[in-house]
């Protein structure tokens, strides 16, 4: 069981009632609470706060079932985009709970990646990656849209015909990133739509971006670290942070968080030189992660955790009334829940600590899986997207 600070901070815990098995592959935090899709075309969201997830719908964004792989959230929370297979793309009014079809843009029917979205609802701009490498900026005025040249980033010699986007991302000044599969990282630009902004490193898998304010960039990186770019000195700094692939990174507060393969999360403040190696409650692989009220992540076999905030690490009950202590439950001597402790209250601290330092440039190699979208922004008359 946790002493001392760590006693006061929320414990990470598996949703045990999820009304899905499939493959969950994006959450989003709105104004309503997290929404998440999965690969079979569903919505599904925890509006109140709680355990309980419910279907949004289920039938992708045109009736067809079309696998879901990506989606993101206008600036106010109000309004997700989402998009995936055979050319599906819509949105959905969180607020009206309603669905808008918007599927095969400009008569496109390949397979949507990523997706990045800036601004306000009913004002917003975005990024939609293809599978062919291409992205596609298109602006939104109420429910009309504009939709721009799919084309790829930038030019030069990590940008070339076989580089798809990996991710896309952007910071609270509609500036849009992307990174792609021969390592090369890109901004969008008023002027000339795209350049490119370094190699971070094109012997790795990337598979997240979060962009933040003062032009604070973290990509996540199949090979354990995190790849922070410095607009002063137009340089990535690799982060050693774990063994494994960092498949999603995201900032809240003074909080830095990875999530890794196995469904290992890691943590650490930010200014801080040690990562924290946060327990949680399963092995199955998570796909992708959010931080707010509550943290979320999801993953394989739709498997989703939260972590609570504004509440400790002795706070909730399992499915059949059992408090959540350290590394599980404290078992109450009963067998009313299969997946309770077999006896006695488990032990452990929940931050053991196999950590790196902080801006360390060697790192643990390794490879992985992940993806996400974050916002960006779009100029619709031309053939990339462009600072809002």
């Amino acid at each position: 069981m946790a002493t001392g600070s760590d006693s006061d901070q929320p414990e990470w815990r598996v949703v045990e009632e999820v009304p899905i098995s499939d493959t969950i592959y994006d959450v989003a935090q709105t104004k309503e609470g997290p929404y998440a899709i999965a690969s079979d075309g569903t919505m599904i969201a925890n509006r109140d706060q709680d355990d309980q997830w419910n279907v949004v719908f289920d039938d992708g964004p045109a009736t067809r079932n079309n696998r879901l792989k990506a989606m993101d959230v206008t600036d106010d929370g109000a309004r997700l985009w989402f998009l995936g297979s055979s050319g599906a793309l819509g949105c959905y009014d969180v607020k009206e709970r309603r669905k808008y079809d918007y599927s095969f843009p400009k008569e496109m029917t390949s397979t949507w990646e990523g997706i990045a979205v800036s601004g306000k609802a009913g004002s917003e701009k975005a990024l939609a990656a293809n599978g062919s490498g291409e992205v596609m900026p298109f602006a939104i005025d109420g429910f009309d849209v504009d939709w721009g040249v799919a084309r790829k980033p930038g030019g030069g010699k990590y940008s070339g015909s076989g580089a798809n986007i990996s991710a896309l991302a952007a910071g609270p000044d509609g500036i849009g990133y992307a990174v792609n599969t021969s390592g090369a990282a890109f901004r969008t630009t008023k002027e000339e739509g795209w350049e490119q902004i370094g190699i971070v490193n094109a012997q790795v898998n990337f598979y997240d971006i979060y962009a933040g304010p003062q032009g604070r960039v973290y990509v996540a990186a199949g090979d354990g670290r995190l790849y922070r770019y410095d607009d002063s000195y137009h340089s990535w700094t690799p982060i050693g942070v774990a063994k494994g692939a960092l498949r999603a990174v995201d900032i809240f507060q003074d909080k830095i968080v990875a999530l890794g393969a196995g469904g290992n999360i890691y943590q650490r403040t930010m200014g801080g030189q040690r990562w924290e190696k946060i327990h949680t409650p399963t092995s199955a692989t998570l796909y992708d992660m959010v931080l707010g009220y509550p943290d979320v992540a999801v993953g394989k076999g739709g498997t989703i955790m939260v972590r609570p905030r504004g509440q400790t690490r002795h706070s909730g009950k399992s499915k059949d009334g059992d408090n959540y202590e350290g590394r599980g439950e404290l078992w109450d001597g009963t067998d009313d829940d299969e997946n309770q402790s077999s006896g006695g209250s488990s032990s452990g601290d929940s931050t053991s600590g196999d950590s790196t330092s902080g801006d360390s440039t060697s790192g643990d190699s390794t490879s992985g899986d992940s993806t996400s979208g974050d916002s960006t922004s779009g100029d619709s008359t031309s053939g990339d997207s462009t600072s809002s």
